[in-house]
């Protein structure tokens, strides 16, 4: 990543002065113009693409934790991952899904950890949704762990009665579906006198689910 520039305390008061003034809008298009991720996708930084469709772009990370970690990327500016629509988020977690399939055969890795931050005291770098796929082998010394806490049966059954209730909240999208019509030749079938008779053509109707 390149260096962070330095401000003095007057160019900080400023620019908190200046975010105050703005609405949530006009603050996300500012982070867009900043962002790293998204001078990837436009090109305007260089970056070693490994994939790239129309919805998402995947490139090498310049701070590898192992040869083979990717940053998967959506090309809409997203800075945390709520922010997205469900089916971007699908989209773009079934291409994290493929390429961790190839980089594990690519590189001969033991195993892949798929990584998603989100806020800065969570370790998100940069405020674009991205997700890290990192090629793991038995004798690399990539960290992912941490220091269990000590919880009483009432501190999980508190943290459990929050959550449940909050998560009640949520609506998941029923699969969409798409009509498809088919026109279908009705059996021919003789009349009187043995002359061949057909039936009009019918409309054949059926619904099927949506995918990505």
């Amino acid at each position: 990543m390149a260096e962070q520039q330095e401000y003095s305390p007057e160019q900080i008061a400023a620019m908190k002065k200046k975010l105050a003034s703005m609405n949530p809008e006009e603050i996300q298009e500012l982070v867009k113009q900043q962002c790293i991720f998204c001078k990837i996708i436009a090109g305007e930084v260089p970056g070693y693409t490994v994939y790239e469709d129309d919805k998402v772009m995947a490139f090498l990370d310049i701070q590898p934790a192992n040869p083979g970690h990717v940053i998967v990327v959506p090309k809409t500016h997203y800075s945390v991952l709520p922010q997205m629509p469900d089916d971007e988020v699908g989209y773009l977690f079934s291409v994290a899904k493929q390429l961790a399939g190839v980089i594990f055969d690519a590189v001969g890795a033991e195993g892949v950890s798929l990584v998603q931050r989100n806020g800065q005291v969570a370790g998100q770098i940069v405020p674009h949704v991205y997700i890290h796929i990192i090629p793991r082998t038995s004798k690399d010394k990539v960290k992912e762990e941490w220091e269990p806490l000590k919880m009483s049966e009432a501190d999980f059954k508190k943290v459990q009665q929050t959550l449940s209730t909050k998560a009640k909240t949520i609506k998941i999208a029923s699969p969409k579906t798409r009509v498809v019509e088919k026109i279908v030749e009705a059996p021919i079938t003789k009349g009187k006198g043995g002359a061949k008779k057909t039936k009009p053509k019918k409309k054949q109707i059926k619904k099927v689910k949506r995918t990505p």
